[in-house]
């Protein structure tokens, strides 16, 4: 996601002036001399000033907010307002539910629609936030939001008790996609080369990724490998390049299957509209 200010200038009329004639006498012999004064005439207009009032723009940064497609975490893109509680500000986009069309891409939240997000502090890098009793999935949505700030590498809710560990991205490897892509975000306007990055944790580190157009033609696919899998994630990018005349509508990533080559952990992000 502003104050307005206004000035007012006040016109002071000047005090007019009034010119006076000074009477003189002589000496000798008798005589007088008659003189008369007139006084200057000013007029003052009435001047009006009409002042306009200005709205100063709030600088915003661009932030991750970490919905559930198919069970599974998924970043959006979201602007919010460049403040030193930037990460505040992602948690309460976080909280105000996927917008219409992040349902329509199938993306849903397991927050409670009547939960909102309360102060958070940060002790050392971690963020610890005051929060309602939340399901698994939820606490995971948090934690992805926060953590993508350098400065959060864990949270803690005012829940814990004693020196609980702080919770991290480790802790929801179940709502982890095989193949998370963190960049390029649903929507995005792209073009080549793009860079595609994001965290994997697939069988021998591998898995495919592919642009198509709006018919379902491939336009360049390219095999990744990740610094790790097989049980333990890694992260992973990619540079895709293509002709210049040709616009990306989707970027897919899956795992081929090692009995048929099927897509296994399909994950389809829309781009470019």
């Amino acid at each position: 996601m502003v104050r307005k200010s206004s000035s007012m200038r006040r016109l002071v009329p000047l005090v007019p002036l009034v010119l006076f004639a000074a009477l003189v006498a002589g000496c000798g012999k008798s005589s007088s001399q008659k003189a008369s004064s007139t006084p200057a005439t000013t007029s003052t207009a009435a001047t009006t000033t009409t002042t306009t009032a200005t709205t100063p723009t709030v600088p915003t940064t661009f932030a991750r907010v970490y919905f559930l497609r198919d069970g599974k975490v998924g970043p959006v893109g979201r602007e919010v307002p460049q403040t030193r509680a930037v990460a505040f500000a992602a948690l309460e986009e976080l909280f105000s539910s996927p917008s219409a069309t992040d349902r329509a891409d199938g993306l849903t939240t397991a927050l409670p629609a009547t939960a909102s997000p309360g102060a958070i502090t940060l002790v050392g890098h971690v963020a610890v936030v005051d929060l309602p009793q939340l399901s698994h999935a939820a606490l995971g949505q948090i934690v992805y939001t926060l953590t993508q700030f350098p400065s959060v590498t864990g949270v803690r809710t005012s829940r814990s008790l004693g020196d609980t560990a702080p919770l991290t991205r480790a802790d929801f490897e179940d709502v982890t996609p095989a193949i998370l892509v963190e960049s390029p975000l649903p929507h995005e306007t792209v073009a080549s080369p793009l860079r595609v990055h994001g965290t994997a944790n697939t069988f021998e580190a591998t898995f495919d990724v592919r642009l198509l157009d709006a018919a379902g033609k491939t336009l360049v696919q390219k095999v990744v490998t990740a610094t790790s899998g097989s049980g333990t994630r890694g992260t992973y990018e990619t540079t895709l390049t293509f002709s210049d005349a040709l616009i990306p509508r989707w970027l897919e990533v899956f795992e081929p299957s090692a009995e048929n080559g099927r897509p296994l952990h399909m994950v389809r992000i829309p781009l470019n509209g």
